[in-house]
């Protein structure tokens, strides 16, 4: 069963993983400087770093699920740039499709459910099930970074359920380890700085850069027990 507990000890403790954490905190800190400013730049430069962080958790989601002897890539920001690039090209399709699908049928459904609570479960269940399409793709496609397999409709049918579990069971886990080990620090900033306040914003932006290490780690170990069946096979007929 895929562990929240191996996912961030390995991620925290990955080969120079604090000094990498730091580095990539600091283009999301500007970020966050350049919204409390209202600066026009900042949807650009945002877009820019969403892609360089999406290389980012990609990469680890590859490292971990090809068994690499480490989590976080290397420090190459046109490496992850590229992969995060390449990534949202790849999975623009099938993300573009479902989301078009899910907001498609739940206004179909709008017309026969009006009772705003029972719509909430039908939300739940239709974007739920087109979201485990798209985590799905994106298992297969960081595996070995071929945009064909994002595309495996077998593996994704036979596997979609099993990788929305893991992801459920991910959320809840991933929010108790950012209260034991933020929270105090953020306490004590708050005590001696107040919030908000820099030092805090660019804590905050280390903890998001862990939380998609941790996240990678994570799916990788999804994609594991999930869709591994088929190589599961081959090594049982070899």
């Amino acid at each position: 069963m895929a562990s929240i507990k191996d996912a961030f000890e390995e991620s925290f403790h990955d080969h120079h993983a604090l000094t990498k954490i730091f580095i990539l905190a600091i283009p999301v800190y500007y970020c966050v400087d350049l919204y409390s400013k209202n600066d026009n730049t900042f949807w650009m430069i945002s877009g820019a770093v969403f892609i360089l962080l999406f290389g980012f958790m990609i990469k680890c989601t590859s490292n971990v699920r090809n068994t690499k002897n480490y989590v976080l890539p290397s420090l190459n920001i046109f490496s992850m740039f590229w992969a995060g690039l390449k990534g949202l090209v790849a999975l623009g399709p099938i993300i573009a499709v479902c989301s078009w699908l899910a907001l498609t049928i739940c206004n179909f459904l709008n017309n026969y459910f009006p009772d705003p609570n029972s719509m909430k479960i039908w939300y739940f269940i239709v974007w739920g099930l087109f979201a485990s399409f798209m985590l799905t793709g994106y298992l297969c496609y960081a595996r070995h970074f071929k945009i064909s397999d994002a595309y495996n409709l077998k593996t994704i049918g036979n596997s979609c359920v099993d990788v929305f579990a893991g992801v459920l069971f991910m959320i809840p886990q991933i929010l108790i380890v950012d209260a034991i080990i933020a929270g105090p620090i953020t306490y004590i900033i708050w005590l001696f700085f107040g919030i908000p306040h820099p030092i805090a914003v660019f804590f905050w932006s280390m903890c998001l850069i862990l939380n998609l290490s941790i996240a990678g780690h994570y799916l990788a170990q999804v994609d594991y027990e999930a869709i591994a069946s088929d190589e599961k096979e081959k090594d049982r007929i070899i």
